[in-house]
Formats: C-alpha cells, sequence, structure tokens
C-alpha cells in the first residue's frame, strides 16, 4: 500500500483551519449532577447567573420531560416548576429546562436541554469476575468523514491522545463502498447495502426486527446498549424517512431528545448541518450523553456496556471543520479517562471514509485520502495481561491491510474471547474470508480477501498513461454505461443525459512484474479514470477492467463510480443515493428536442 504524507507541502498549502465558534457566551443558569449516594440526578439553579442575565422582576424556572409519542415523534410533558434544586424523577430520558418572565411566559431567559441516563440493571461488577470470565465494555467513537491522514493534519492533539500505550492504530484500514450507511453497515450488520434486508418504515417492527445489528448481539449476551448520534433527523442509524435501517430495541437513546430539540430550539448551521442547537453545540449533546452512560455504567456499576456515538456536524461536509473539534475532542476523551473508561473498556475511535469531495481530492495522493479512513482501536491493561496473544495480533495488524468486515468481526470475537484462533469464530457469510483483527492478519492479504471492491483497493499501485484517443474512448464508454443505468432504473425522467466534457487524467494498475517490468494478466488491464461531465461540470472517477481481447469491460459496476464535487444542489428531484450522483434536474424552462427525447426513452435490460 503506497504511503500518503499527511504533511505534504500540497496538502499543507490548502489547510485552512478554523476555530471553533461557540453558541453562546452566557453562563449556565442550570446545573445538572448526578448524586452517587442516592442514585439520582439533581437539577439547580445558578443563581447568580440567573439574575445577571435577566432584566425582569420576578423570574420562574421550570423543567419539561420529553417523551416519545406514539407516532414515533417526540412529545413534550407539562412543565414543572422549582426553585432553586429539584430532585428528578428516576424515570426520566431527557429533559428541556426554562426560565422566563414569570408575568409572560414568551419572555424567556435561557433555554436548555439534558439527556439522563437512568440505570436499569444492577447486576455484579464485572471486576469481581476472573479476568477469563470478564466481559469488557465496548465503546464506539464515530466522527464523519475522516481519513487517517486528515485526522493526523486537523486534530493533532487528539492524535496524540490515541497513539498512547494501549491504542493500535490501523494503517491498512481500507474502506469497502462509497458513502457513509455504504461502510457502516458492513461494521455494525456485518453486511453491505445490497446484502441486508429491506429498509423498514420505523413501527414495522416485523421488519426493523430482521436488522443484524451488533448491539442485539450485545444485548442478548448481557449488555447495556446505548446508540447517539448528532443529526436526529437525518442521522445515519436514526432516521425520519420512511423507509430506513432503523436501530430497534436499545436501552438507551439521544434520538427523542434532540429530535424534539431540532424542532423546538434555534439552529445555527456552519459545515453543512445544524452546528448550534439551542446555546449548545449540537455534538456536545453526544458527548455528555456518553460521558452519562459511561460514568453509570462503566464507572459506577462496572457492567458490560455496548455504546456507540457518532458524530457529523463538524466533520462530514467540510476538510477542515475537524481542527476546530480537536481542543474539545481532547477535553471529551480526558473527561471519559476520568470516569475509568480506559480502565475497564475496549475503546474504538473510527470513521466512515475520508473526503468525498473537496479541495483534499485535487491532491496527488487524493485516492488514498477518500479510501482509507481513520481506525485507532484501545485495550485496556487488564485485557492486555489477560489476552496477551490478541495484543500481539492487534499490534502486527497495523500495517496490514484489514476492513470494515473485519472490524465487524472484531466486535463479534470480543463476545467470543475463547475463539483463541480464527477457526474458532464462525465464519461471516457476507463475507467469509474476513477476519477479527485479534488474530493475525496474512500478511500478504488481498483485496479480494477484505471484500474490498477493486474500486476501492488501495494495495496496488498506477502509473499514468498518455490522455490519448483509447483513453478518451475508455472515458466516454464510461459514461454510455452510466447513462444506461439511468436508463433501466428510469432516472431519466427527472434527469438529465451526462456527456464528456473532459478527461482529466488517465492511470493504469500495476499488476505484477516479470523481471522487473509491468505487465498483463490475462488479458485485462485496470484503469482509473479521472473525467468532468456535461451538464454542470460534475466531476468523478472510475475504476474498469477492460478485456483486452474482448475490447470490453470485464466488470462495468456504475454504483461503484465516485462523485468527487458536491451533488447536493442539482440532484433534489430524486432521493437514490446512488441516482444522485449522477443527477441533474431538469430545468424549468422548456426542454429542446435532445432532452425531450431523452426524457422519454425507456429501457428495461442492463448490458450483459
Amino acid at each position: 500500500m503506497p504511503y500518503a504524507d499527511p504533511f505534504s507541502r500540497e496538502a499543507l498549502e490548502i489547510y485552512t483551519p478554523f476555530k471553533l465558534k461557540l453558541c453562546s457566551n452566557d453562563s449556565d443558569i442550570f446545573v445538572l449532577n448526578y448524586n452517587w449516594n442516592k442514585k439520582h440526578y439533581m437539577l439547580h439553579l445558578n443563581e447568580k447567573a440567573l439574575y445577571r442575565l435577566s432584566s425582569y422582576s420576578s423570574v420562574s424556572c421550570n423543567f419539561r420531560q420529553v417523551i416519545q409519542g406514539r407516532n414515533k415523534s417526540s412529545e413534550i410533558n407539562s412543565r414543572i416548576y422549582f426553585n432553586q434544586s429539584y430532585k428528578l424523577p428516576r424515570d426520566l430520558s431527557g429533559i428541556f429546562v426554562e426560565c422566563h418572565d414569570a408575568k409572560n411566559s414568551s419572555r424567556i431567559v435561557q433555554q436548555d436541554a439534558f439527556p439522563l441516563v437512568q440505570t436499569h440493571n444492577r447486576t455484579g461488577s464485572s471486576s469481581d469476575k476472573p479476568p477469563s470470565r470478564r466481559q469488557p465494555s465496548v465503546i464506539l467513537l464515530g466522527l464523519n468523514s475522516l481519513s487517517r491522514m486528515n485526522f493526523q493534519r486537523t486534530m493533532p492533539k487528539t492524535a496524540k491522545f490515541v497513539s498512547q500505550l494501549g491504542w493500535f492504530e490501523m494503517e491498512g484500514y481500507n474502506k469497502v463502498a462509497d458513502n457513509t450507511v455504504q461502510n457502516l453497515l458492513p461494521v455494525l450488520m456485518g453486511c453491505t447495502a445490497e446484502q441486508s434486508p429491506r429498509r423498514c418504515k420505523r413501527d414495522d417492527k416485523e421488519c426493523v426486527a430482521q436488522f443484524p445489528w451488533i448491539w442485539k448481539d450485545y444485548k442478548r449476551a448481557g449488555y447495556t446498549t446505548a446508540l447517539g448520534e448528532d443529526l436526529a433527523s437525518s442521522g445515519i442509524v436514526f432516521t425520519q424517512d420512511g423507509l430506513g435501517y432503523h436501530p430497534g430495541e436499545v436501552d438507551h437513546s439521544l434520538h427523542s431528545l434532540l429530535l424534539r430539540m431540532e424542532q423546538v430550539m434555534s439552529i445555527y448551521v456552519r459545515f453543512g448541518y445544524n452546528y448550534c442547537i439551542g446555546r449548545r453545540l449540537a455534538v456536545s449533546y453526544v458527548y455528555a450523553f456518553c460521558e452519562q452512560f459511561v460514568s453509570r455504567y462503566v464507572e459506577e456499576l462496572d457492567q458490560p456496556a455496548f455504546g456507540y456515538f457518532w458524530s457529523c456536524t463538524f466533520t462530514r461536509d467540510y476538510n477542515f471543520g475537524a481542527a476546530s473539534l480537536d481542543d474539545r475532542y481532547l477535553g471529551y476523551l480526558q473527561q471519559l479517562e476520568a470516569h475509568q473508561l480506559f480502565d475497564k473498556a475496549i475503546v474504538i475511535l473510527f470513521s466512515d471514509h475520508g473526503a468525498r469531495f473537496g479541495e483534499l481530492l485535487d491532491l496527488s495522493d487524493s485516492f488514498l485520502e477518500e479510501r482509507l479512513p481513520m481506525l485507532h482501536i484501545y485495550l485496556p491493561p487488564w485485557f492486555r495481561t489477560s489476552y496477551p496473544k490478541y495484543v500481539q495480533a492487534l499490534y502486527l495488524n497495523r500495517n496490514r491491510l484489514s476492513s470494515n468486515f473485519d472490524l465487524h468481526n472484531t466486535l463479534r470475537h470480543i463476545l467470543q474471547l475463547n475463539a483463541t484462533t480464527q477457526a474458532d469464530l464462525p465464519p461471516l457469510a457476507t463475507c467469509p474470508s474476513s477476519q477479527s483483527l485479534l488474530h493475525p492478519l496474512p500478511r500478504d492479504r488481498s483485496c479480494e480477501d477484505a471484500c474490498i471492491g477493486e474500486h476501492w483497493c488501495t494495495c496496488k499501485e498506477f502509473i499514468a498513461q498518455g490522455l490519448n484517443t483509447e483513453m478518451y474512448l475508455l472515458a466516454k464508454r464510461v459514461i454510455y454505461h452510466i447513462n444506461r443505468w439511468m436508463l433501466v432504473h428510469q432516472f431519466n425522467t427527472f434527469c438529465q443525459r451526462m456527456r464528456l466534457l473532459n478527461l482529466d487524467s488517465a492511470e493504469k494498475k500495476m499488476l505484477f512484474e516479470d523481471n522487473g517490468k509491468e505487465t498483463m494478466h490475462g488479458g485485462i488491464a485496470i484503469y482509473r479514470l479521472r473525467f468532468r461531465t456535461l451538464p454542470g461540470s460534475a466531476k468523478f472517477q472510475a475504476t474498469v477492467r477492460l478485456n483486452r481481447d474482448l475490447k470490453k469491460f470485464d466488470n462495468s459496476y456504475v454504483p461503484e463510480i465516485s462523485r468527487l464535487n458536491s451533488y447536493h444542489n442539482h440532484s433534489l428531484c430524486v432521493d437514490d443515493v446512488i441516482a444522485k450522483k449522477f443527477c441533474f434536474c431538469y430545468p424549468s424552462t422548456k426542454l429542446d428536442t435532445f432532452m425531450g427525447a431523452w426524457k422519454k426513452l425507456k429501457l428495461t435490460t442492463l448490458p450483459g
């Protein structure tokens, strides 16, 4: 696998970090504390802050419970007013709080919201068990769209934290698909979007029950589970669409509270997403939720817990947004450290893919930037002592090729720590050759072994080709396949026909060497093409296998073609995630003869 320098001259020339922008400079009127002895939350008023911020003669303060409504939306109960302090009931999972003019409730002094993780299970402590029977807690911390190179570049303080003893960086971790959902499903379900059960309506319990989420396995093994994302209405797991990959039942969820907050509190958009909800960063609610979960179950009860906490708002659509998160994220990890997370739990810090749009994809190492997401795995001291062979395997695997399916197998393996060899761990049906990262991976492992498709594989180098007639014809043939795919799926009724504008680059993959010279294998040549199309100067990258004997593509899988610039604003007429990459919606003006004929064209079969 080629090396990519995170701090290359060309990368630093375009690096433009932003400072953290706070949502409010006001002091907190409401303070939430947890009473360890009495096992309940206390809500306090900071009266000095209240009277400093209020200009009204009399102020009233209250809280309201947030619950999940019958229609799967969130509802807010009636206000409960209090003075100074209030002992919160143990059945609350989230609250809105507010102080307002006592004579006019519309004159708000301050509004806020808090998640509340309440403990349900009170079985014995895990540390009371011998190491061979101890179940490690597992916490997944995700940052969207962050490659291992850009993580080091934009979050150096956090990167230094995860280079300490016990952390292992998987430098050969290679994504298996294009977008976020397609890369998270292999980690969280162990299957691709094509292999997964059909998407469901949220209230279709029979359908949702078919999703093989990894947290269901942990729940069956006696773990307490928690899920949180910083986008409630358009998140990766929690979606409000009619059809989606819904999470099913979990013990603790941030979704209902955050969804209601998005609906009733002020929103400030930055980096393309809800940066502020109310007076706090959207991501801070995920951090608070995770910190409470760790404090209650890992630190206080020392019971096995599984948590998935994902963030999009800083990193998803802005390549350098993570730079403004670095100090805050380091502090977040240090708070989790204070709650004994790194004494007791396995922690996985990971991403789904690198940059898919923007200036990073104009760099010479952009192929690696997109395909190598960060993955850091932490093993606590007791685990390293009890399972030295697993530690050694993880150390060996740092520089070996791995994929999302291997990470899923690792999560399965943690539930079966007696599987001391790869043969002891039942193979994953969707990718039988995938392995646990706690078992040694082969040094000469291929992308095929890791279930990484040709277009996403970073194992072999490419050499530049001249932009001759043959390469232009290849690019035109790729566009022909794209247009045919759009026709077969009837997206031509919404989207314009694509045409080649220009071929920017062409490269050929080095398959193997014979006496120091690159050779072909079985008459197959693999090319990587970058080209732009009309309308709109859309940028694409495609990997194609050309049968040189038959003069045709050996395999043309249109859904895997990468779109290299943003397509959001001109693809609003379609919802399909694949079609969106190729779609330019028809203009509102009268169509010319060419576009009108394309819109009416019908085709029902893909080429054989």
